[in-house]
């Protein structure tokens, strides 16, 4: 692969961080409970005194870790994504351009149109096949290690984020309940309508792209 053709592919990465930022941003001015992740990251925001975005960067890069020590091969793309999330969406949150809502029927409005925003952010992130996401990783690190299966894998994770976030003064809610329904469902729906097959993706690995961008002559 030339070096030339990882400039749109980064591009592509990039848009797709920033509609996944702006989902995020939504369901924050949602006001009924975030994802939880983003419960944890909300949470680390309110007790270390630091922007939500960069939350999101100590998360992210935590997992990542995480999933190094359990073994699993990480991506540029999914260190590309863990570093640029959070300040994107710390440049978003202080445009102060979205106004947080105070009732119910706006919020669950801004909660799904945030949820449409982030399933189509993973999309546009998965389709340049530059590694999977990095809690994508440790649900699949955590199932080989214990022999437990993928999707109790995915529950535990985010029950512990969940309550580790809600400890630390993270907002749970119903917001919480609907994002944790209804985001698997959404990304699903999204593949199918965009025709796009995860399973068939061939993800890169960073060994891959160092050979293809230091190697390769």
């Amino acid at each position: 692969m030339k070096r030339s053709a990882y400039v749109p592919r980064l591009l592509e990465l990039t848009l797709g961080q920033f509609f996944t930022a702006l989902g995020v941003v939504f369901m924050l001015q949602a006001n009924l409970g975030l994802e939880p992740w983003s419960v944890l990251q909300q949470g680390l925001h309110h007790a270390l005194g630091i922007s939500f975005g960069t939350a999101v960067v100590v998360v992210s890069t935590s997992i990542i870790l995480l999933d190094l020590l359990l073994g699993e091969r990480i991506g540029l793309g999914m260190v590309f994504s863990a570093l640029l999330c959070g300040p994107i969406i710390d440049v978003i949150t202080a445009l102060d351009r979205i106004p947080q809502q105070t009732k119910l029927l706006p919020g669950l409005a801004f909660l799904l149109l945030g949820l449409e925003l982030l399933a189509f952010g993973t999309w546009l992130s998965m389709k340049v096949g530059l590694g999977c996401g990095a809690r994508d990783a440790l649900m699949v690190a955590m199932a080989r290690r214990t022999g437990i299966t993928v999707g109790i894998c995915r529950v535990t994770s985010e029950l512990t984020a969940t309550l580790l976030g809600w400890l630390l003064g993270g907002q749970v809610g119903i917001g919480t309940i609907v994002s944790a329904a209804g985001i698997g469902a959404l990304i699903e729906l999204n593949f199918r309508l965009l025709r796009y097959q995860a399973l068939e993706e061939k993800h890169e690995y960073l060994s891959d792209t160092f050979r293809h961008l230091v190697l390769r002559r």
